[in-house]
């Protein structure tokens, strides 16, 4: 620093003498002219103040914010600015000279080595350098060897240990020296081809190593073990290692060639995931982890997830039925399949939209396992943990959303659309047939609370099929559900005689819940209301006016309706009168006047004023009818207790006068006359009951006349009595009409009568178990309170314990008791029930007691035929051993019944092989046994039909050769048929030979209805029908003889009659037609159409289906129109009977026969088809025609696809119109859906699909494909033209329809997907068509013309679904999808579309590998290039740039650059370096434009002979939008030392005097620095003397492009006249690889991005090319 003068010096206080220290005078000074200070100055005084503040030198300027800027300014503006020009002027031939003194940089001089073949020893020499990383590999480049080729060279590698790096360097090298050679031998060669070989390789060489890996098994010979020692390699130490160290190097090189790309991506992955379903146990361990490495890159396209997840599905079912024992080993290996199970999952659920897949039970039940049951095992995290919950409650989303579309795409529960009338309507009757012993009324919700007055414009009578009904459902309106309620109840198509007390009782529900809202709502009361409804559909209503064939369920109907207060008789009457229509008036009678004469009366009173009105005034007097003492009479004659007479006599019970009458007749007989006589008797006997004869009498006589209200009274007033004699037959009253009263909504009156009766027979300690046993079945027990349920189970235990309290331990049973066979020589009913007793105190703790007991009891039956030929000794024995039995079963405990004991021994015993053997004579006094059984109780009818008539009907329709003892077990079966199950009426009036064989009475003939209704309406139904077809097949087998052919085809008959089966087999219809509907292939499928014939059809008489089955093509259309809401069940089996008749004709028939079959399915499913189907009409069919299969159905997919075949063609060869495409839309939709709702089965089914016609199917592609590419062409805008040359809006693009079109269109295509015959060699053709139109359309609705996701994920899902069923190319390797599929390339996707919409469809297009030295890498096209389709040889700045295609990657040609920069050629000049800029890499210059500029970065290295001297910091590369001036960039350079760091000028071992304000104001910063970069290949710049410096740019030196020679000169550094700053002098640099600078063109509107060109190879020396925008020159 300068020393200040004296005068400005403060004063100094007073101190000691110093010596002064001077140097000495013969010293040279440090600097001729700066001053570097001497002692004395200021800052050396010791003053008091500076030694405590310090010293503070004074400014030098008088403000800290001084500037010269404005005088300068001011300066340049005196100047008029000249000085700014010229010093534009100056800069401006400065940059002009340098361009031209800048020297032009050659072409590539790069050279692949040469390769040689070497001898033995030579060879591994060189081998074992490549080995050797000391060995630099620039010595090796010089020349290579002919090495070994395929899994050899792995080998070699391997064998010789050679690090990865140096092998994946050999490898390149030598195949790019090979595909050099290929190249020039073969024109079409592919150099991709060589990484899918070098895939192969290694794969296979991977696989070859795993399958050393072995897992042991049983090994045989003829059916012998052989013991085998099983050695496993992973078992011996020294084996382990090696295999694990060749394993993991095979694997390290795969990771090293995958990185480069010298091995084919899309064949490593595809490798990768076939290898999860290929591998064992074992293996599997190690696949895992490799596949845990590749598992982000298998997530690219779905062609590497399909194989993937089911080869993952497959071991994870194989792990899981692995023994619990064994499972431990794999324990963690399922833990980790599952978690990447669940990965991928999560990652892309889209992945699992895989019909074929998805349809297996399994596979959908173990991924809900992992993905929504118990996904917490797997990652061992509890589903409460906040952290994890989450992704638990987001896979079970996914799950559900995945399982929507999988059942979407395979048409399961096809969306339901609103019902119409006929629907409705059969709704309603489905419901209302549905009501039986169980069901309880007060749950039904039949009328919907609709109101009374509502809708009163609709019409009473129900659709059908006849007259098609509007296109828009009328409202389910009350009267409309009152209609069909009071139709079902009365009309004869439907059964069962607890209708009409249904009906009431929904209605009475109704009315008293329309009551409580009237209320509260202050209206009017429903009863007026309800009570002209009722009238009105008497008035009207088409089954009314037949009263001829429906009077008496009219009546019955009506008079329940009066009994509950819901029908008014006097009112009816006098609306009658006031119409006019009664006969006083002489009026024509209407049918109201006959249903009144039929109609029952509510109280006697009303008997006078119906004759009145019936028969007027004058004639009721008259009109006391005959008949009326008639029945009475009869009445009388069949109760003498009642009505006084001798009653020791059998009354007889001849009712034909009863029967013959009137509804009204029979039911004021027996209500208003006989039942009130009953009352009379029974309150004058007191507290006695009634006999079981004289009830069993009435309560037949009261079911004949339709009196249930009467026998349930009766029943119950009984059941009151203290002294009730038989419960037994009042409860079995209650279970033989179970429907009737549940209909009239009494089973909780009886639950409750019955449960007050069990509690006073308790206290009084008489049995009531079957009281117990009847209120614990359902039909009681739901309505009982909850308290009465316990003490019900309460009581049934201390009953069963109370069996088992006392007696001895367990005693072992003996298979023969004697006591048991000797007890027909004590013939005592008494003893029978002593030794019952005393067999039940020995053996009651041992669990087959009672089986032994039956067995024994079978034996001693057995005998009795041989005691006395007398038969009713025999009847009198056989009466002893049953009333034995019934002793027996009444001790044993209510869990654990005599009859589950016989039916275990019929099972397991050989029981049934034992009754098939008896001769005739035993079976009369078996039969004569088991049906005494039934009556008593013991045994039910299930478990004897069940085990002797099934048993015989099975055996005699497989027997195969004639015999007499299957004969005689038959007829056996057949008369235990009858009896059990059709026989009403005791034997002697049945007209039956008795042989005192039950039922004798009609107690015995209700014990049997009782015993059968409970067959028909417990689980034993569905055998009866199975059984039934046995019963049919029989009567084919001629090894039976004729006559018991007849008399099984007449219980056949008989039992299809019978009012029980028939009432069932309605409630049953469905599971009938699934027994009895069939292909009719063989002669017992006709036989079985048949026998379902007359079941459906037994009211038109036996005649007509006895015969063989009637011609289809005469009946198929009469029975299609029947399908109305009544006839709806019966017309439908008629139809499919029909139509399985016609395919059973395609099948078997020939000749003239088939042709025939051919012509009636021709003109049955163009009658079908090809019409507008209606809605209602196609839901309809589609109900009759469920469950179609065999060659009807082949037939039935092949016409319905050929209908929207012709539809496609015909919305192709019309202008297009918005009315065109609706109809187009209309029509084909019901054809899809009818073909969808038949010939797809519902879940879970065994299916055999259809096979297409080719012919058809590659007709319906063609025109489905035309369909979807003019759907695209309007999306996409891709043809302008198509809107005028039609009728469409100009903006149908984004109309509805349009959508619902593309919809339609790819729901056709997801139907023809499931079946069989799709993939010919024309349609095979189309099919990556097919996939770039759906995903073309998918663009176009994901972020193109419209976004709509749902129709986005269907059309990618569609797209899955195709590319998932497209069979493979046999010439392709296994990856053709994964590369070959059209569309759009995944680069290319709108801008618009959303991120979640492009993560969905990138996996469904070309799969692009992905090189890190490329990605993201365009070429940069101008103007020029783009108008003449070559490159310009320089930059044009005029020219206008844009983004040109990708840059492909050269994974062999692109070597790494391995030569020693410091063998460069070096020229000295002055002591300088001079290094020449080489163009000798594996990437040329030329791709990127080049050339030297004459700017050079300080290098990061330092020269070897100048180790000494710091290395120089490179300067930060960065890009930005204005580039770094040369001027600006060397006066920074320039003014940096030796050390120096851009952010930290002090760091400078130099200072600047006067640092410039360029410096200050435009430093080096975030925002401003060098878009440049250094190169590896730059040289050191230094000085001798220490320093290292950049040189300022000579100007003067820059005369022309001569003087490019004498840029090592070297010039002083001079002060701008300016006076901005003055700078030292420096020496000249060196042009080398630094002074490079890529030229780019200025940032315009117009272009947008840059190419940036990354490095090769990781960490490797020199060979990289400099990042910057450029172009590829050709």
């Amino acid at each position: 620093m300068s020393s200040s003068s004296s005068s400005s010096r403060p004063p100094q206080p007073q101190r000691a003498s110093t010596s002064t220290v001077q140097p000495p005078a013969w010293q040279a000074p440090y600097h001729k002219t700066a001053d570097l200070g001497e002692p004395g100055q200021e800052e050396d005084s010791m003053a008091e103040t500076y030694v405590k503040n310090g010293y503070t030198a004074k400014p030098i300027v008088q403000t800290d914010n001084f500037t010269v800027h404005e005088m300068i300014h001011d300066t340049w503006e005196k100047a008029d600015q000249a000085v700014l020009r010229q010093l534009g002027d100056l800069m401006s031939e400065v940059a002009t000279r340098r361009e031209r003194a800048v020297p032009v940089i050659g072409s590539s001089t790069f050279k692949l080595p040469d390769r040689r073949t070497f001898t033995g020893p030579k060879n591994q020499a060189w081998f074992s350098d490549l080995a050797n990383p000391e060995v630099p590999l620039s010595k090796l480049n010089k020349i290579i060897p002919h090495g070994p080729k395929g899994s050899d060279l792995l080998d070699m590698l391997e064998s010789n240990r050679v690090p990865t790096q140096r092998a994946v360097w050999y490898v390149r090298v030598a195949g790019a020296a090979e595909i050099q050679n290929l190249s020039r031998t073969r024109t079409s060669f592919n150099p991709s081809q060589h990484s899918v070989e070098l895939a192969v390789t290694v794969t296979s060489y991977l696989r070859k190593h795993l399958d050393s890996l072995v897992l042991p098994r049983a090994q045989t010979v003829g059916g012998t073990a052989i013991r085998s020692t099983f050695r496993s390699i992973l078992s011996e130490p020294e084996g382990r290692d090696k295999w694990i160290h060749k394993f993991s190097y095979t694997l390290g090189l795969l990771r090293e060639f995958y990185d480069e790309s010298l091995v084919d991506h899309g064949t490593v992955l595809f490798w990768l995931a076939l290898q999860v379903g290929l591998s064992n146990i074992i293996q599997l361990g190690f696949i895992a982890k490799v596949v845990q490495e590749y598992h982000e890159a298998l997530l690219q396209h779905r062609g590497f997830l399909r194989p993937f997840i089911v080869g993952l599905m497959e071991k994870l079912i194989e792990i899981t039925h692995i023994p619990p024992a064994d499972r431990a080993v794999v324990e963690q290996l399922g833990r980790t399949l599952g978690s990447l199970l669940q990965q991928t999952f999560v990652a892309f659920p889209d992945a699992f939209i895989y019909p074929r897949f998805w349809k297996d039970k399994t596979n959908h039940l173990v991924l809900s396992n992992f993905l929504v049951k118990a996904p917490q095992e797997i990652v061992k995290v509890p589903y409460d943990n906040p952290q994890a919950r989450p992704i638990y409650d987001q896979m079970r989303k996914l799950f559900e959303s995945v399982d929507k579309r999988n059942r979407a795409l395979l048409f399961h529960n096809l969306p339901a659309r609103n019902s119409f009338a006929m629907r409705v309507a059969m709704e309603d009757i489905q419901l209302l047939n549905s009501i039986g012993p169980e069901t309880d009324l007060h749950s039904i919700t039949y009328f919907d609370n609709s109101s009374p007055t509502a809708d009163q414009s609709s019409s009473p009578s129900t659709p059908t099929m006849a007259s098609p009904p509007s296109s828009s459902p009328p409202p389910s309106s009350f009267e409309t559900k009152l209609n069909i309620l009071l139709t079902w109840s009365v009309a004869k198509s439907q059964y069962g005689d607890h209708r009409p007390y249904a009906a009431a009782t929904l209605v009475v529900l109704w009315r008293n819940e329309a009551k409580l809202r009237a209320i509260r709502r202050k209206a009017p009361k429903p009863d007026a209301a309800l009570q002209e409804h009722l009238f009105n559909w008497l008035n009207s209503s088409d089954i009314a006016k037949d009263h001829k064939s429906n009077a008496t369920g009219i009546a019955l109907l009506f008079g329940e309706l009066m009994r509950r207060n819901l029908f008014s008789y006097g009112w009816f009457i006098r609306r009658l009168m006031a119409r006019g229509e009664i006969a006083a008036n002489g009026a024509k009678k209407s049918h109201l006047t006959a249903i009144l004469a039929t109609l029952p009366v509510p109280t006697p009173e009303f008997a006078a004023e119906r004759r009145v009105a019936l028969y007027g005034v004058a004639e009721a007097a008259k009109s006391k009818d005959v008949l009326d003492k008639g029945i009475r009479k009869q009445i009388k004659a069949a109760f003498p207790i009642i009505f006084g007479g001798d009653d020791s006599l059998d009354a007889p019970t001849n009712f034909s006068l009863l029967l013959s009458a009137s509804c009204f007749e029979q039911q004021f007989a027996v209500t208003h006359w006989l039942y009130p006589a009953v009352l009379d008797r029974m309150a004058s006997d007191g507290s006695r009951g009634m006999d079981n004869r004289t009830y069993a009498t009435l309560v037949e006589i009261m079911r004949l006349s339709r009196c249930y209200s009467s026998i349930l009274d009766l029943s119950l007033r009984l059941l009151q009595k203290p002294d009730v004699n038989d419960v037994q037959a009042i409860v079995d009253t209650f279970t033989r009409h179970a429907d009737v009263w549940a209909s009239m909504d009494a089973l909780s009156t009886i639950g409750e009568t019955l449960f007050a009766t069990h509690s006073r027979l308790k206290t009084s300690q008489r049995d009531s178990r079957m009281i117990l046993e009847a209120l614990s079945r359902p039909e009681y027990s739901k309505h009982l309170s909850p308290e009465t349920k316990q003490q019900i189970e309460l009581d049934s235990i201390a009953i069963s314990q109370g069996i088992q309290m006392s007696g001895p331990a367990l005693m072992p049973i003996q298979p023969i008791i004697q006591e048991i066979l000797d007890l027909k020589d004590s013939f005592s009913l008494d003893e029978a029930s002593a030794l019952a007793h005393r067999l039940w105190e020995q053996f009651k703790h041992n669990s087959g007691v009672g089986q032994v007991i039956w067995d024994n009891v079978i034996q001693g039956v057995r005998q009795v035929e041989d005691l006395s030929p007398d038969h009713s000794l025999r009847v009198e024995y056989v009466r002893l051993y049953s009333h034995f039995l019934q002793t027996f079963s009444q001790l044993v405990p209510l869990n654990n019944t005599l009859d589950s004991a016989v039916h275990h021994w019929f099972r397991h015993e050989n029981g049934r092989e034992e009754f098939s053997e008896f001769d005739a004579n035993t079976w009369m006094t078996i039969s004569l046994f088991i049906l005494e059984m039934v009556l008593q109780g013991c045994l039910t009818t299930s478990t004897v039909l069940g085990n002797v008539a099934y048993v015989a009907w099975k055996k005699a329709a497989d027997l195969e050769a004639p015999s007499e003892q299957a004969e005689t077990f038959l007829r056996a079966a057949n008369l235990l048929t009858e009896r059990l199950l059709l026989q009403d009426l005791p034997s002697q009036q049945a007209g039956i030979p008795s042989d005192s064989i039950p039922p004798l009475d009609l107690i015995q003939v209700q014990r049997y209805q009782t015993q059968r209704q409970k067959i028909y309406t417990g689980p034993g139904v569905k055998s009866v029908f199975k059984a039934m077809r046995n019963l049919v097949w029989l009567e084919l087998n001629a090894n039976l003889s004729q006559d018991v052919r007849d008399e099984s085809i007449r219980i056949r008959m008989a039992l299809c009659q019978h009012h029980q089966f028939r009432t069932t087999a309605f409630r049953h219809l469905q599971d009938l037609k699934q027994l009895f509907v069939r292909s009719l292939s063989s002669e017992k499928d006709v036989r079985l159409a048949d026998a379902l014939r007359l079941i459906v059809h037994v009211d038109d008489g036996l005649e007509a289906h006895s015969g063989a089955a009637p011609e289809p093509s005469s009946e198929w259309r009469a029975v299609f129109a029947q399908l109305n809401a009544w006839g709806f069940s019966r017309a439908s089996i008629e139809l499919r009977l029909t139509l399985e008749s016609m395919g059973s004709g395609l099948e078997l028939a020939s000749g003239p026969t088939k042709a025939k079959a051919e012509q009636e399915i021709k003109g049955f499913m163009s009658g079908l088809f090809f019409r507008d189907l209606h809605p209602e009409e196609t839901d309809l069919t589609a109900q009759v025609l469920d469950g179609l299969s065999g060659p009807v159905a082949t037939q039935f997919v092949n016409y319905g696809v050929s209908r929207l075949a012709e539809l496609l063609e015909n919305l192709e060869a019309q202008p297009l119109s918005e009315n065109s495409v609706s109809h187009f839309l209309e029509v084909s939709g019901e054809v899809l859906r009818l073909l969808g709702s038949v010939a797809i089965p519902a879940p879970n089914t065994e299916w055999t699909p259809a096979t297409f016609d080719g012919v058809i199917i590659e007709r319906f592609m063609r025109a489905l494909l035309k369909a979807l590419v003019t759907a695209d062409k309007i999306a996409n805008l891709k043809d302008p033209a198509l809107a005028t040359a039609s009728a469409l809006a100009p903006d149908f693009y984004a109309h509805p329809k349009l959508s619902e079109l593309v919809i339609l269109l790819a729901r056709m295509t997801q139907f023809v997907m499931r079946f069989d015959g799709v993939w010919t060699v024309k349609v095979r053709a189309v099919g990556e068509e097919l996939i770039a139109c759906f995903v073309y359309l998918a663009v176009s609705y994901g972020g193109g013309t419209a976004t709509d996701p749902t129709i986005f994920h269907l059309l990618t899902d569609t797209a899955s679904y195709v590319m998932d069923e497209l069979p493979k190319d046999a010439k392709m390797p296994n990856i053709d999808l994964v590369r070959q599929v059209k569309g759009v390339h995944p680069d290319r996707l709108p801008s618009g579309m959303p991120h979640e919409f492009r993560t969905v469809i990138r996996p469904l297009l070309n799969y692009i590998p992905t090189d890190r030295y490329t990605q993201d890498l365009v070429y940069l096209l101008n103007s020029t290039d783009i108008a003449t389709g070559r490159p310009a040889n320089d930059v044009d700045p005029e020219a206008q740039y844009q983004l040109g295609p990708p840059v492909q990657s050269k994974a062999w040609e692109w070597t790494e650059y391995i030569e020693d920069p410091a063998a460069d050629t070096a020229s000295e000049g002055r002591g300088e370096r001079l290094i020449e800029v080489k163009n000798d890499t594996s990437v040329p210059l030329e791709h990127f434009m080049a050339r030297a500029t004459g700017e050079a970065l300080a290098s990061r290295r330092s020269s070897k002979d100048e180790s000494d001297v710091a290395p120089i910091p490179s300067r930060p590369m960065e890009d930005r939008l204005h580039r770094e001036s040369v001027y600006e960039r060397d006066w920074k350079d320039s003014r940096i030392g030796n050390g120096a760091s851009f952010d930290d000028p002090e760091s400078s071992e130099s200072e600047v005097d006067d640092p410039s304000p360029l410096s200050r104001n435009r430093g080096v910063n975030d925002d401003s620095r060098s878009n440049s970069v250094m190169s590896p290949g730059g040289s050191t710049i230094s000085r001798r003397t220490g320093t290292t410096e950049r040189e300022i740019i000579d100007v003067d030196a820059l005369d022309g492009p001569q003087e490019g020679a004498r840029r090592g000169t070297k010039r002083k550094a001079t002060a701008s006249s300016s006076g901005l700053g003055r700078g030292s002098g420096a020496e000249s640099t060196d042009l080398g690889d630094d002074d490079i600078e890529i030229i780019e063109p200025e940032p315009s509107s117009s272009t947008a991005g840059k190419t940036v060109a990354g490095r090769r190879g990781r960490g490797r020396p020199s060979g990289s090319v400099s990042r910057g925008r450029g172009k590829k020159k050709p």
